[in-house]
């Protein structure tokens, strides 16, 4: 990591630490990093439920029932990590994903359940998904996919996912949850032209990382297979990330994903001008698709 990008990451540290404590960050924030004034759209409701009885509970969290109302039967249990912000956690490798749902997740995850049907069969890879890789999970309880890998670059966050995966019901879908970083090595044999389906949620915000996160994606998915990517365009990171991908997929971009999710965005940048900013909190989404004539990459090429 470069040093611009720890400065970034100790920055994001520090409202994510405000965060926790409840104080106010606005001091310290800049276009560099994520402001989290604005924290969900609603399109998801929680409440707390114990711990599941098959788990020895030692984990600093708290367990939560997700439910949607606009989606009949849709259920899942969560938990969400807690715990203060040490300093070995603030120099650990990135812990983002650790702290909160982030609205992306959020809208990446009622857009998979409201088009359900397109992962039937599939095998699926989340990238970056944080402590509840939450459109993952409810990918392997309500899609019918043959397979989800739920995936993070931070340990803690792994071992979150495997007790979630414990304290659900997948029927026939399997599910497992792997440690996975973007960088200079190839994935593992048994991940190359895996997926059909790979989706990732706010993971564009570092420049020395997005260039590898293509790259990987590109190696995970199948000829033909999908990649999903919800982001907001926060300082034009969207675009960069986009300017990369074209060069390795059939690229379409959309704001209008979701007739529903925008019209909630229209709503919110009138009613919130003082909380809501469009391009750190509004998720864009970008379709990649794998070409039939490619073949993997190395990290060393493009």
């Amino acid at each position: 990591m470069s040093i611009d990008s720890k400065i970034i990451a100790r920055k994001r540290w520090q409202i994510l630490a405000q965060v926790l404590r409840g104080n106010d960050y606005t001091n310290i924030a800049d276009n560099s990093v994520s402001v989290r004034r604005f924290q969900s759209y609603g399109l998801l409701s929680t409440e707390p439920c114990p711990c599941p009885g098959i788990l020895n509970e030692s984990v600093n969290g708290s367990w939560f029932s997700y439910k949607c109302g606009d989606i009949p039967g849709f259920s899942m249990t969560i938990r969400h990590l807690g715990g203060s912000v040490s300093t070995e956690r603030l120099l650990g490798f990135n812990n983002t994903g650790n702290v909160c749902v982030w609205p992306s997740e959020e809208v990446m995850t009622y857009y998979c359940m409201q088009h359900v049907q397109d992962f039937k069969g599939h095998r699926i890879c989340e990238l970056g998904g944080g402590m509840t890789c939450l459109a993952g999970v409810a990918l392997a309880i309500h899609s019918e996919a043959q397979h989800i890998e739920l995936t993070d670059g931070n340990e803690e966050s792994v071992n979150n996912l495997q007790a979630i995966i414990g304290s659900n019901e997948f029927g026939e879908t399997n599910a497992n949850a792997r440690l996975l970083r973007w960088g200079k090595e190839m994935p593992e044999d048994c991940l190359l032209e895996s997926f059909d389906s790979v989706i990732c949620a706010d993971c564009l915000f570092f420049d020395d990382g997005r260039e590898d996160l293509a790259k990987l994606i590109f190696n995970l998915l199948k000829r033909g297979g999908v990649a999903l990517i919800f982001a907001p365009s926060r300082n034009k990171t969207f675009d960069k990330f986009l300017d990369i991908a074209v060069q390795l997929f059939t690229v379409e971009e959309d704001d209008q994903y979701d007739k529903y999710v925008y019209s909630l965005h229209c709503k919110l940048k009138e009613e919130m001008k003082d909380v809501y900013d469009e391009s750190l909190h509004f998720p864009k989404m970008m379709k990649l698709t794998k070409k039939n004539s490619s073949r993997e990459i190395t990290p060393e090429s493009r």
